[in-house]
């Protein structure tokens, strides 16, 4: 009989079932189940850590080795299928370990609950019966769910294991993209010599130069706060760091991110005003890595205009308007805000923009180019409001905490996500799946109950 109530609770702790007992699972555990939750939380970690880590170098070794990079149709299928499975393995790696996700639902202030179920009520309405193309509204209401479920994974997870998870995953984004450098080289051993190969959507690993550009700013901001956080006496850690930026910022003026770069500015401007001490540690560096990284891209194969530092300089300075600086955005914006007036209170479902449009020459475009714009059109006014307070709260608080020079360990992911949302006003960072489950990832680390007094919030340290 003992042995099956221990069953019994057993269950209900790994199906999250534990949501509907008086006490949580962490509490009513015996020593030797801590332990076992414990261990198997430290293989979920590591999971998630090495699979953030190797993604895009696999990604990239498949596009080249089975010619999906040749391809049409097929490259965004394969990219968007592996990153959803990405995400479905660390939410399943995170639950088998014994971590609860409806646990950590439980956590959060009920006032968070409340916003966030009127938003998904908004949301499955518009989706079912106002969107003009629902099963595209309902693909991207999939993918929410996926996002959300994979931050309250990560969640649960840095809860169980503490502050070297975030880390961890830290240095996985930082090292992500330097280990996929080298199936760029392999590209271009294959096809450098050819003019008519399109490098624009043909890297590996990714079906658009943007898309490459999205994880190579979320990687410099990972590396950034790593910097930032470690210790003076850790010089073999800061020299690889130092080099693994610099690098990065190679790859990203090689790739022309004109808007990764602008908001990694404002991101490093951003924690320069509001983080002590950020400007006195991190000056030279970033000065020194972009130089250093400027230089040495200009040494570089450059594919076509869309590449290179130079290109795009000569592009944002000869142009005759900033409606062409923008590459078109004030039309999009303004055709945007005419749909959103037609349906202001909740909006027209998700995705939705490109059926919307009565422009010929716009409805080429996917998404609004613009997060808020993007999300007014899709929920309106309430649902936008309804989902923007708890992310909105999420975000002050990891900044509060990140103020403390003493425990300023989530600076690292609080930089990723500040900067991928930040590239939202500009860009399609809420639209593309790697970079939405790399937010919801971002954010998922970042959560903690709003309820708890925390003392990091004292930033006289």
């Amino acid at each position: 009989m003992v042995y099956l109530k221990k069953m019994v609770r057993c269950a209900k702790r790994n199906l999250g079932l534990a949501f509907f007992t008086k006490n949580p699972p962490y509490q009513s555990a015996t020593a030797f189940e801590k332990v076992e939750q414990i261990k198997n939380a430290d293989v979920a970690a590591k999971i998630s850590a090495i699979s953030i880590a190797l993604l895009p170098a696999l990604l990239g070794f498949g596009f080249i080795q089975f010619g999906i990079v040749y391809t049409g149709s097929l490259r965004p299928v394969v990219f968007e299928a592996f990153w959803l499975l990405f995400a479905v393995s660390l939410i399943g790696a995170s639950v088998a370990s014994g971590t609860s996700v409806i646990e950590e639902v439980k956590l959060l202030p009920r006032t968070y609950l409340a916003v966030f179920l009127l938003f998904l009520c908004i949301w499955g309405y518009t989706s079912t019966f106002v969107a003009p193309h629902p099963v595209m509204a309902n693909y991207y209401s999939g993918i929410g769910v996926v996002a959300l479920l994979l931050g309250l994974a990560m969640a649960a997870l840095r809860r169980r294991i503490g502050d070297r998870f975030l880390t961890n995953i830290a240095w996985a984004f930082f090292v992500a993209m330097l280990l996929h450098a080298p199936f760029l080289i392999w590209l271009y051993i294959l096809e450098g010599n050819n003019p008519e190969y399109n490098w624009t959507y043909r890297l590996p690993g990714f079906p658009g130069l943007r898309m490459y550009n999205y994880s190579l700013e979320a990687g410099i901001a990972a590396g950034v706060g790593l910097f930032y956080v470690s210790k003076p006496c850790e010089r073999f850690k800061r020299t690889l760091l130092f080099i693994g930026i610099a690098l990065l910022w190679v790859l990203l003026f090689w790739a022309g991110g004109r808007g990764a770069f602008l908001t990694l500015n404002v991101t490093v401007i951003l924690a320069a005003f509001l983080v002590p001490e950020f400007v006195q540690k991190m000056w030279g560096v970033l000065i020194t890595t972009i130089i250093l990284g400027a230089n040495l891209s200009l040494q570089l194969f450059v594919p076509n205009k869309n590449f290179g530092i130079l290109s795009r300089i000569d592009r944002t300075f000869n142009s005759t308007s900033l409606n062409e600086i923008t590459s078109s955005r004030l039309t999009i914006w303004s055709d945007a805000y005419e749909i959103f007036l037609a349906r202001p209170f909740f909006g027209h479902g998700a995705s939705q923009y490109k059926f919307l449009t009565t422009h010929a020459d716009l409805n080429v475009h996917e998404h609004t180019h613009n997060i808020l714009l993007e999300l007014l059109i899709s929920f309106g006014v309430v649902g936008t409001i309804a989902l923007l307070y708890p992310l909105g709260r999420v975000w002050l608080f990891a900044l509060l905490r990140s103020r403390n020079t003493v425990s300023a360990s989530e600076l690292p992911m609080f930089l990723v996500a500040t900067t991928l949302l930040v590239h939202g006003l500009l860009s399609g960072t809420f639209y593309h799946i790697h970079s939405v489950f790399m937010i919801a990832l971002s954010m998922g680390l970042l959560l903690q109950n709003a309820n708890t007094k925390i003392a990091a919030m004292d930033t006289s340290a």
